[in-house]
């Protein structure tokens, strides 16, 4: 795939930098099992209520707001010899897996304990997942000199990001079953320990053989511009509708995805290690879409490609809805559909249009906007991370009986519930994608 403007090499290991997504799914997918398990895992007990948990994870995203925008800012005005985008991911590397590590080992001494513990690390971790995610992301409009290269760039990440999303999706279900040996906590501590150290690994590699000072070193050079003045020059009717299409779909990707575990135990009524077959089903489909997309992307318009990916989506979704443990197996090609059109909107898309977005404005004001922008993008990746941890957390313990100190548990009406949301959120993302101006 790659062209005249960048070696294969490059796109390898520019690729390899998006392993801290292993982070990311750990995240989104065992943090609320772990602290809200479902009611037919015996062996997790509930640490938090969920009042407290939606609490735990506002505090934190009141801690993080404003580190997106910020160290988009500073990277596009860094001059740091190690790259400009490249030490940041230097420093927040290592404190992104010792916070995302101690997530799983919280203080256990009282409710308010384990509320202040949640709050004060998913604060942290946010920040350094920032310093790492944002300037990462930033590369590809400085490393890319066209609009086809770009799209190149994207799908490359894209490709790894879903192999590394895929790992951490389909194998800690074996490996917590595998390493807890019936015991879920002691499962899921250590296969967070071994994903996280794979998921850093990615990152350094990335940070220091990509070389990025000797690739950009022909690269215009722009006026300085304040902080304020940036953010001003981003506010044009096309981003603004962008960024609220982007907010509202991965509001709705995120539940979905969050939400799988509990499909595969209480839908399915499988064993979570089955969550293994069913990630692999979902990103398997997803991965063999790469190719094709990118040949339809290029053919035809990233919006009518989009557009497409998101009405497969919530085909999918619905039909999910009518999943029960009698026809289960009717949810393995629901998967796949669901796979097909993630391709493009979850994964190619959001960084290829948000790169032409800031390579366009950069031109015709003489401005450098391209950390900024994926810091604001980040920004509301976080607030689409913080949408679903309250629908979640809140539409979960629907019909849920209340135990000892107020703690719910998980219950199938409940997870019907948080897939309608998700079916919600795709569709209103697809009246504002359909509002954005083609390209």
């Amino acid at each position: 795939m790659a062209e005249k403007g960048l070696s294969k090499k490059t796109y390898w290991i520019y690729g390899i930098g998006v392993s801290y997504f292993i982070l990311d799914q750990i995240y989104n997918q065992w943090l609320s099992y772990y602290y809200l398990p479902p009611s037919n895992d015996y062996t997790l007990k509930p640490l938090l209520t969920p009042t407290l948990l939606i609490l735990a994870f506002i505090f934190g995203r009141a801690i993080d707001a404003l580190t997106d925008p910020l160290v988009g800012y500073l990277s596009d005005n860094s001059k740091s010899k190690y790259g400009r985008r490249s030490v940041f991911m230097l420093i927040g590397g290592i404190p992104l897996a010792i916070t995302m590590i101690l997530f799983f080992f919280p203080l256990k001494s009282s409710p308010m304990a384990t509320f202040l513990w949640v709050a004060v690390i998913n604060g942290l971790f946010f920040t350094a997942y920032t310093l790492v995610g944002g300037p990462y992301n930033a590369l590809i409009p400085d490393l890319a000199r066209t609009k086809e290269e770009r799209l190149n760039l994207s799908t490359v990440q894209s490709m790894f990001r879903l192999i590394f999303t895929a790992i951490a999706m389909i194998l800690p279900g074996y490996f917590i079953a595998k390493l807890g040996n019936g015991n879920t906590e002691k499962g899921i501590r250590i296969t967070v320990i071994l994903f996280t150290l794979l998921g850093i690994l990615g990152v350094y590699l990335c940070a220091l053989f990509l070389n990025e000072r000797e690739l950009t070193k022909d690269r215009e050079k722009h006026k300085p511009i304040k902080f304020k003045d940036s953010v001003k020059q981003i506010l044009e009717k096309e981003i603004v509708i962008y960024f609220i299409a982007f907010f509202l779909f991965f509001s709705g990707f995120n539940i979905l995805r969050g939400v799988v575990n509990y499909y595969v135990v209480s839908i399915m009524e499988l064993s979570v290690k089955s969550n293994t077959t069913i990630s692999a089903i979902l990103f398997g489909a997803a991965a063999l879409a790469f190719p094709i997309t990118n040949k339809l992307a290029k053919k035809y318009s990233y919006k009518k490609v989009l557009i497409a990916d998101i009405l497969l989506l919530i085909i999918g979704t619905i039909g999910l809805l009518f999943v029960t443990k009698e026809n289960r197996v009717l949810a393995y090609p629901l998967f796949i559909l669901c796979g097909l059109g993630l391709s493009g909107s979850a994964f190619i898309f959001p960084l290829t249009i948000i790169s032409d977005l800031a390579v366009s404005l950069g031109e015709r004001k003489n401005i450098s906007v391209e950390g900024i922008m994926f810091g604001i993008q980040g920004m509301f990746l976080k607030l689409a991370f913080l949408t679903q941890q309250i629908v979640q957390t809140l539409l979960l313990v629907r019909g849920s009986k209340v135990l000892e100190n107020g703690f719910k548990q998980a219950t199938k009406i409940g997870v019907y519930s948080t897939l309608v949301a998700a079916i919600v959120l795709f569709s209103l993302s697809l009246v504002f994608y359909m509002m954005k101006r083609d390209e």
